[in-house]
């Protein structure tokens, strides 16, 4: 019987501390695998697609030159067959989405995460790929979100919820779990089960969202479609929205998201808090004229002329909903 290769992993993270640490203590975790340590993503990339013995890439979401999610997308079209961690100091709901859904990212954990649980989680991965390999939903990023979050198959069935949507189900009657389940949302949304379930003859959609109101109580819903790689049951992560507790976009999200200035995000936030302008110029640090001016170019770059409306806009961009 030929004897399996080694594991390999390459690190690569610009923090230098992190690297030092990792190499302390990876060896004395794992003593039957191997690992190499980047600094420079640029670097990382070449040497990674050139050897194949590198089956396990760690790396920083934000690192300067390249980014985590560039340097991701370069692997995935390089090397289809890499398992690809990814690592970010704050909870990013977008970028997670986006590593898992569209490159293939087997795990998107917070730093600090114990070197530990990461190691743990991909002797699972390797093992699996080592022997039968059945596609599964990669659910452990859901629990670092603000926002409920829910994995569901396309009967409807809970296969992951998050603390935080178990609480919002506690507190609302629009949505909640069945004896049997399966989430159930009432009234349930139009197209929601031609959403999940389409003709033979179109082509499934990516996303829905959806509003959900009764007698008063509002829910927003947004409906994702995880990619299979395989054949199988359709995914789907579910992300719930109650409006009445819904706080404005942070102020790198609205820079990233209507391409303000830092200053202008500020004051864009201050103003979806609901302060009149004035308010909100003071807080900022500017004056009421230069407030007025900075008002003008954020209605230019958002797309609307009126303040109601921009606050409509920001409070509906939050990162879930994009």
């Amino acid at each position: 019987m030929t004897e399996k290769p080694p594991v390999r992993i390459a690190f690569v993270d610009d923090d230098e501390n992190l690297l030092s640490s990792h190499r302390r203590n990876f060896a004395r975790l794992r003593p039957g695998w191997d690992a190499v340590y980047f600094n420079d993503p640029f670097i990382a990339r070449d040497a990674i697609s050139a050897d194949p013995a590198i089956g396990v890439v760690i790396l920083d979401i934000h690192m300067p030159g390249m980014s985590g999610l560039e340097l991701a997308a370069e692997l995935r079209t390089l090397r289809s067959d890499l398992i690809i961690v990814m690592l970010t100091g704050y909870a990013d709901l977008q970028s997670a989405l986006l590593a898992v859904n569209e490159l293939g990212v087997f795990r998107f954990y917070p730093k600090p995460t114990n070197l530990q649980t990461i190691l743990e989680g991909l002797e699972g991965e390797i093992a699996a790929r080592q022997g039968h390999v059945e596609e599964t939903l990669p659910t452990d990023f859901l629990d670092l979100f603000e926002l409920g979050v829910v994995a569901i198959d396309d009967t409807l069935s809970i296969l992951h919820m998050n603390a935080q949507a178990a609480e919002l189900m506690r507190g609302s009657s629009l949505v909640r779990s069945s004896s049997q389940g399966r989430l159930i949302i009432e009234p349930v949304p139009d197209g929601l089960a031609g959403f999940l379930n389409p003709p033979s003859n179109m082509a499934p959609r990516d996303h829905q969202s959806y509003s959900v109101e009764r007698d008063g109580e509002k829910l927003s819903v947004l409906v994702r479609r995880i990619p299979k790689k395989t054949a199988g049951t359709a995914t789907f992560m579910v992300i719930l929205v109650d409006p009445a507790k819904q706080k404005p976009p942070a102020i790198d999200d609205l820079m990233d998201l209507f391409g303000l200035t830092r200053s202008e995000a500020k004051l864009t936030q201050k103003l979806a808090e609901g302060l009149a302008l004035d308010q909100a110029a003071e807080l900022v640090g500017i004056s009421h004229s230069s407030a007025r001016t900075y008002l003008k170019t954020i209605f230019s770059k958002t797309g609307v002329n009126r303040q109601p409306q921009l606050m409509k806009t920001v409070l509906s961009s939050i990162p879930s909903l994009r």
